[in-house]
């Protein structure tokens, strides 16, 4: 027998959990949908002086983690998301019968990967260096500070604005004055609020908070995802 989205998600002899670390991550996406799709679950938040010993009881070394009400584990985020986008009562936020909505919702999701793409080797410079050929430690690679500002800098010159022009054309051509495809919020309207609003949060150096100031429109878009009920309601019960 067939199960729905919305079964899996609440039925089961357990409860539904997500275990990821105590920020907000690629996990945050999902316990959004969950919260605004109303299904409960356990918000596992694992401290980082306590990963090294979670780590390999973790199937692929890595988090977030989803635990199914029947016991089965999920370990990829975008599967979540959608899961947890299908699984809305209102059949909104990724709705299963309607195929051409979940296209385009599809290549919103595709726009926000491609963002997070474009920026993730001036982020992981300054933290996985070793990663690009680069010393693991500081005192060995005297270079490190003028490299990750430079990679950034560049990031912000010109793969950002290209992307919040993307972003601007798309809420232009849903009307203006709601979300990235119409009226109704989307998983890839809570994808992007979290893929965008990174960048005004301070926690990257040398990228300004008020570096999405050029993009009005998309400044507008993120405050209409904050202002949805739902999502105001998830915020205001974790602040």
């Amino acid at each position: 027998m067939t199960q729905s989205a919305h079964d899996l998600l609440t039925s089961g002899d357990g409860k539904l959990s997500l275990t990821y670390f105590s920020i907000e991550g690629v996990a945050e996406q999902v316990r959004i949908t969950l919260s605004v799709a109303g299904i409960p679950y356990d918000d596992i938040r694992v401290p980082f002086s306590e990963w090294q010993a979670k780590k390999p009881t973790t199937k692929y070394g890595q988090l977030p983690e989803m635990i199914l009400p029947n016991g089965q584990l999920i370990t990829e985020s975008m599967a979540m998301l959608r899961l947890a986008g299908e699984a809305d009562p209102e059949g909104k936020l990724y709705p299963a019968a309607d195929v051409g909505k979940r296209l385009r919702i599809e290549g919103a999701l595709g726009l926000t990967a491609d963002l997070a793409r474009a920026w993730n080797p001036a982020l992981y410079i300054g933290m996985r260096p070793e990663k690009f050929g680069y010393p693991a430690k500081v005192a060995d690679w005297a270079e490190k500070d003028a490299t990750v500002k430079k990679l950034r800098e560049t990031f912000l010159a010109n793969e950002l604005p290209r992307y919040m022009g993307y972003y601007t054309d798309l809420i232009k051509e849903a009307g203006g004055n709601a979300f990235l495809l119409g009226d109704d919020l989307t998983i890839a309207d809570i994808a992007a609020y979290q893929g965008i609003t990174y960048f005004r949060r301070g926690v990257a150096d040398y990228v300004p908070v008020d570096c999405l100031g050029p993009f009005p429109e998309v400044l507008a878009f993120l405050k209409r995802v904050e202002e949805h009920p739902k999502v105001a309601a998830y915020k205001a019960s974790k602040a």
